[in-house]
């Protein structure tokens, strides 16, 4: 009884692997189709379009601040000294 539960649990991890190791071979073989198109287009001189949801849309114009009115863009005067002295080293 136990020889015939090890032989079936050897039996179903091997049609396991097996199956995994397939499934892998087919998407590597897919990526890697995919990734020889993409070389071939861009050796063409076609430029990959970016897709829509990774493009940064710049603010409207009424939404806009102007940079000085931005407070991370204000400035500090301008001390008078040396350039070590301004950096805070001194």
């Amino acid at each position: 009884m136990i020889a015939f539960t090890l032989t079936t649990l050897f039996a179903v991890v091997t049609i396991a692997t097996a199956l995994a190791l397939a499934d892998f071979w087919l998407r590597a073989r897919s990526a890697h189709a995919s990734l020889k198109r993409q070389a071939a287009l861009a050796a063409a001189g076609f430029v990959p379009q970016v897709d829509a949801e990774f493009v940064r849309l710049r603010p409207s114009a009424e939404r806009r601040q102007p940079s000085a009115a931005r407070p991370y863009a204000t400035r500090l005067p301008r001390r008078m000294g040396s350039s070590a002295h301004a950096l805070g080293a001194a």
